[in-house]
């Protein structure tokens, strides 16, 4: 429930308690006066000497029409003898019946008499030890009274109540609505629009203070992201300009050492040794290099909005694996579908030649391997799976990182994995790691396909 229904319907609970307590009070204080008018009528009626005299010679009392109260005697034997009913003469209501505690109660003061229907009564004695006058007020227009009463405080409760809650809700409808304005544009920051901001809320007001706060803070985040995102860019120029700067020096490297290593000269074993380790390691940072160049045009292709093109992946996917089963002698099953998108077909060149070069380098030599290319219409999958010792589940995150180093993986990850995860990114699509059926890793790779773009658009 939200907190606007809270605040309603907690008014609309204090505003019907409200007026049930002074209903309560209003009804206990009536039903006082309305008894204490009643008690008046029967000792107003007691005093009448006409009635008084009715102790000593007992007729049948005056009453025309409706008669409030009826009267009767008591003899000194203790005879009760009806002289007047109350009601009318077509519809008289009973005298009640009374036991000699409720005779001996009624002589101090009015006492109800429970019966159908209930009755007051007040007996006096005309004289010491002679007989006793019974008046009785039948209740039923005081219990009427009481019932209406009732239904109209509980009727006047809920009425006010509704009004109030629907006062109340549209007081906190207005008061709230910065709120939903703050919902809605820290949603839309959260979705990537730093350009959002709240208008400002009344000057002094809790809420103006926080619209404030919220936009002071909006203000601040865009500020670091957009230095975050300097700064990355700075560094990916930084690392392509270096990376074509070390180019230069390691050409001349590689073709000093082929010189030097020319066939018929002759040297010593430790010449021989640090020159294959020159060329070895000249061609492995010029991998790394090329590799740092790659990356750094996938990510300026994708930071630009680079227009990719319509690619069938299967005839990419089949020969750069299909390269791994022959080069590398192990056993690799495909079974791949034409299925096309909207890529850069040279990024996804890369991106299955960095993932045969994984299995290649990172299980061993006879180690299986299988390759699935699905197209369901709309989305395109590529399955890798291996059968090599595998990425713990702790490290998997980190394998897209660069030059990530693993526990037990001295050598680190490398590249490899960070330009298959933005070529993946580039094309929109997503990249997860898995443990594979056959034991070892399994790379899950989802891109829409090209009919998804399309429609789409």
């Amino acid at each position: 429930m939200t907190l606007r229904w809270r605040i309603t319907l907690l008014t609309a609970g204090l505003i019907a308690a409200a007026v049930l307590l002074v209903g309560v009070g209003a009804y206990v204080i009536s039903a006082r006066i309305q008894l204490s008018s009643v008690d008046r009528a029967l000792a107003s009626a007691l005093t009448d000497t006409r009635i008084r005299a009715l102790a000593d010679r007992p007729t049948e009392a005056p009453g025309d029409g409706d008669v409030v109260i009826g009267l009767a005697r008591i003899d000194r034997f203790g005879r009760l003898v009806v002289m007047r009913q109350a009601g009318t003469a077509d519809d008289p209501v009973p005298f009640p019946t009374l036991v000699p505690a409720e005779i001996t109660d009624a002589q101090g003061g009015p006492v109800t008499v429970a019966g159908d229907p209930d009755q007051r009564v007040l007996v006096r004695e005309v004289k010491p030890g002679g007989a006793k006058i019974v008046a009785a007020a039948p209740l039923t227009t005081l219990e009427n009274e009481r019932t209406r009463l009732t239904r109209g405080i509980v009727t006047s409760a809920a009425l006010v109540a509704a009004l109030g809650a629907l006062a109340a809700w549209l007081f906190v409808r207005r008061a709230f609505r910065p709120m939903q304005d703050m919902v809605a544009v820290t949603g839309a920051v959260a979705a990537g629009d730093l350009s959002r901001r709240l208008d400002p809320a009344q000057a002094g007001t809790e809420l103006g203070e926080l619209s404030t706060a919220v936009n002071a803070m909006i203000d601040s985040l865009s500020s670091s992201i957009n230095e975050v995102a300097d700064a990355q860019a700075r560094l990916r120029q930084f690392v392509s300009d270096a990376s074509h700067e070390i180019r230069t020096p390691l050409t001349v490297i590689q073709g000093y050492a082929e010189l030097l290593d020319a066939p018929g000269t002759e040297r010593s074993e430790v010449e021989a040794r640090a020159l294959r380790r020159i060329r070895d390691e000249s061609g492995r940072l010029e991998r790394l290099v090329t590799q740092l160049l790659l990356l750094g045009r996938i990510e300026a292709q994708g930071d630009a909005g680079a227009e990719p093109e319509t690619v069938d992946l299967e005839p990419i996917v089949h020969d750069g694996f299909a390269d791994l089963a022959a080069l590398g002698a192990r056993p690799v099953v495909l079974d791949t579908v034409p299925a096309f998108a909207r890529v850069d077909a040279d990024s996804w060149r890369q991106l299955v030649a960095n993932l045969a070069q994984n299995i290649e380098r990172h299980t061993p030599a006879a180690t299986s391997a299988s390759v699935s290319l699905l197209d369901d219409g709309r989305q395109i999958r590529l399955l890798v799976d291996d059968g090599g010792p595998g990425v713990p589940a702790d490290q998997r995150d980190r394998v897209i990182d660069r030059f990530a180093r693993g526990q037990d993986s001295p050598g680190g990850f490398g590249l490899g994995m960070s330009i298959v995860a933005a070529v993946v990114s580039a094309s929109g699509g997503t990249l997860a790691l898995s443990e594979s059926p056959e034991g070892g890793l399994r790379v899950d790779i989802t891109v829409p396909g090209a009919s998804t773009d399309a429609g789409d658009g």
